[in-house]
């Protein structure tokens, strides 16, 4: 918690993470005659007075190095099949971030992953005060560059993650990595076989020792499930199983 306060205060405009994230809304909620999708300070704009009696669940999403991209694939899938609320903060929006260009040193990757661990707690804060979301039923999702973060972050408040196309191990993209949820915490992460930067034959971690997946990491872990996709590459919303897998899990823990 200390590094994620420090890395808060070394950065200015957290709050355009939240102010300009990506969401989605299902059709229905609150009165909306179609679902939304869009960033939440168009949504304030289009529906200013927007208002809902009840609350629903909601996925907290990291998106991964290239922002949103195959992420509108997921929002789309959470929104119109689970009927879940999709909250996606903006990396991109803090003010001189750092990035990386890969192949690059530990060190460019590690400071990417402490700003976006800091923006998981500083979004999820926000999140707890919307009066229509449930904060008993928030996921954490991650894909990529996100599926990290969400598998590091340490907090207790998520209903469960899911880590798409991330390995949850050392390797080329990090050194110290340790798996941030509780072994009761329900767990999904979905990789494939031929994930260009993750797998165990990646060029990019030709000179790791790695598995390519997170089992490893979750050997403790009894409410976790490892999906390992044959002739998959990174972009794993290709495969046709993966969007049931992912529904069917949220719906499964958001029951109780």
């Amino acid at each position: 918690m200390t590094d994620i306060i420090k890395t808060l205060g070394e950065y200015e405009s957290f709050e355009d993470t939240y102010k300009y994230a990506y969401i989605g809304i299902p059709k229905g909620f609150g009165g909306l005659e179609k679902s939304y999708f869009g960033t939440l300070n168009k949504f304030k704009k289009k529906y200013p007075e927007f208002k809902a009696n009840n609350k629903i669940p909601t996925v907290l999403f990291m998106h991964g190095s290239a922002g949103l991209n195959k992420g509108k694939t997921y929002r789309k899938w959470i929104v119109e099949k689970a009927g879940f609320i999709f909250f996606a903060p903006n990396s991109f929006k803090i003010e001189n971030r750092p990035t990386y260009n890969s192949p690059a040193k530990i060190s460019a990757y590690e400071k990417v992953h402490k700003v976006r661990q800091a923006e998981i707690h500083y979004n999820l804060g926000k999140l707890k005060n919307v009066s229509f979301i449930d904060d008993a039923h928030i996921f954490l999702m991650g894909n990529s560059e996100g599926g990290l973060a969400a598998a590091a972050f340490k907090g207790r408040e998520f209903k469960g993650r899911i880590v798409t196309a991330y390995s949850c191990e050392n390797g080329y993209y990090s050194s110290n990595f340790k798996l941030g949820a509780k072994k009761s915490e329900p767990f999904l992460n979905i990789i494939g076989t031929h994930d260009e930067y993750f797998a165990n034959e990646s060029e990019t971690n030709k000179n790791h020792e790695v598995q390519g997946h997170c089992t490893k990491a979750l050997r403790k872990h009894k409410k976790a499930k490892v999906i390992i996709l044959p002739q998959t590459k990174h972009d794993i919303t290709q495969n046709i199983y993966v969007k049931d897998e992912i529904i069917n899990f949220l719906e499964l823990w958001s029951k109780d």
